[in-house]
């Protein structure tokens, strides 16, 4: 956290799959001093109308009436070491920043009566990144930190761009990321070229019986239906 400007006291372990709901260090800066801070990823929903939110837009996060007061007065940023995306039921991806830095990615702080809850920005993914998904964190560039925690709404605003995907490299990693109870370095290993064989294996496999299977059930459908009228 000393990149950041702040000294916790105490052993911080290592997260390897933090889920929406769940806490989080995040560094903020409600007057001179730049504070780290725990919260809660995601926004519970104001009315039962409401949905649980855990983005915010880069788009629209300054106008929309959810989140503009906290864009003007209460941003964050969210350290991380990179974020997973998936371009399939069983297909997850870590995302990383290129040189191995730790990466800030720009947030917005709520201050509610039940506690203390972020969502985190986004922007559209910039080139390669697209093919995992079309959204990305917004990762901010370390000279670019003490204008969003602390700078004029406009200077802000100005910073809402997307990354370049040459920031980051990406790789395949395992499903068991899926499992929020989950929490080990293997999450983040790459998958071996073996694995992945494997696992293309598995899924063409399970498709095939799926479809035998699809083709029974409609054969004693036929018969069924034939039996009705013998």
């Amino acid at each position: 956290m000393r990149l950041f400007g702040v000294t916790i006291v105490g052993n911080l372990q290592p997260r390897w799959n933090l889920a929406p709901s769940q806490s989080a260090l995040v560094i903020t800066k409600p007057g001179l001093h730049t504070e780290a801070i725990e919260a809660k990823w995601g926004l519970p929903p104001a009315t039962s109308k409401h949905s649980f939110l855990i983005n915010a837009r880069m788009e629209t996060a300054a106008e929309k009436v959810t989140f503009r007061d906290a864009f003007a007065h209460n941003r964050c940023i969210i350290p991380a070491s990179g974020w997973y995306e998936w371009t399939g039921p069983k297909k997850p991806w870590h995302i990383q920043r290129r040189d191995g830095e730790t990466m800030a990615m720009g947030g917005l702080l709520f201050d509610r009566p039940q506690g203390k809850f972020f969502v985190v920005m986004t922007s559209a993914a910039d080139g390669d990144l697209q093919n995992i998904h079309h959204r990305a964190p917004l990762v901010l560039p370390k000279d670019a930190w003490q204008s969003w925690l602390s700078g004029p709404v406009q200077s802000a605003a100005n910073l809402c761009k997307a990354a370049p995907s040459d920031w980051f490299n990406w790789y395949r990693v395992t499903a068991d990321v899926g499992k929020v109870a989950l929490n080990h370095p293997g999450l983040v290993t790459p998958l071996s070229p073996e694995d992945i064989e494997r696992e293309t294996h598995d899924a063409l496999y399970a498709e095939k019986n799926a479809h035998k299977k699809t083709a029974q059930k409609a054969k004693i459908v036929d018969d069924n239906q034939g039996n009705l009228f013998g």
